[in-house]
């Protein structure tokens, strides 16, 4: 897996949900090179994760900027995006992961989505009609994401393989200049003529909550905080897994307040 980097977004105002997402890197996932992006250079997260490559941005700077200034320090060619509140539960299956890898090696596809969802976030959905899309699979457990079609929501800020190299050219391409799933990327794809796709496996993946499954390939909650809060009430349906984790690192839930 030295092709692969995972790289995490984050801000200072959720570097303590960073450090339990980097102490759950440690235990599934340690052998990937970890970048992260982030506002504050924190010595005390630098010195405990110093395997971690940590990179700063400034929050002046309009959000594609920040990104694309720090991915120039990436040397691997294929990233693992992330966020700062995705946090493993389980090792990454290398061998998935190598299927999803070789996939993109060898087609004209841009990303594979590591997790199956129907909507993505960020957007109002009373506004929106929600399409049923056939699966159209393309190879083993790898599926198209319709990135084609204008109803489609193709681009999702979640665990996703991506090419590093067309990563940059969206970003570059539609100039988001705050953190937001918008339209504006899923235009933007169709601009570009981007193909993407995600991974799912009917077989082992659960379905929890309204819009995500699990994730057999990289094993996350999706996601830990919503509005500043913990998500606890969401993520009962893996068992509890959220509060199981926050417990073991004795999280006060009363200073992020649950939702």
């Amino acid at each position: 897996m030295n092709e692969i980097a995972l790289v995490t977004y984050t801000n200072s105002v959720c570097h303590d949900v960073l450090e339990i997402h980097l102490s759950q890197i440690e235990k599934f996932a340690k052998n990937f090179k970890s970048y992260v992006f982030t506002d504050n250079l924190d010595k005390i997260l630098i010195e405990k994760f110093d395997n971690h490559q940590f990179l700063k941005y400034e929050n002046e700077k309009k959000y594609y900027e920040q990104y694309l200034r720090c991915l120039k320090s990436v040397k691997e060619n294929f990233i693992i995006y992330l966020q700062e509140d995705f946090f493993l539960y389980d090792n990454v299956d290398i061998e998935r992961l190598q299927t999803c890898l070789d996939f993109l090696k060898n087609s004209e596809y841009s990303y594979v989505r590591l997790i199956k969802t129907i909507l993505q976030g960020g957007i109002h959905r009373k506004e929106l009609k929600i399409k049923e899309y056939p699966d159209i699979q393309l190879t083993n457990n790898i599926y198209d994401a319709y990135v084609s079609d204008p109803d489609s929501f193709a681009f999702h800020m979640q665990a996703t393989l991506w090419k590093k190299s067309d990563f940059i050219s969206l970003y570059d391409h539609v100039k988001s200049e705050k953190w937001l799933e918008s339209r504006e990327w899923d235009q933007g794809m169709r601009e570009i003529k981007m193909k993407g796709s995600f991974y799912h496996d009917y077989k082992f993946n659960q379905k929890y909550g309204k819009y995500h499954w699990q994730s057999v390939i990289y094993p996350h909650v999706c996601t830990a905080v919503g509005k500043g809060k913990w998500s606890l009430t969401h993520h009962k349906y893996l068992d509890n897994i959220l509060e199981k984790i926050l417990k073991s690192y004795d999280v006060d839930l009363s200073i992020r307040g649950t939702r």
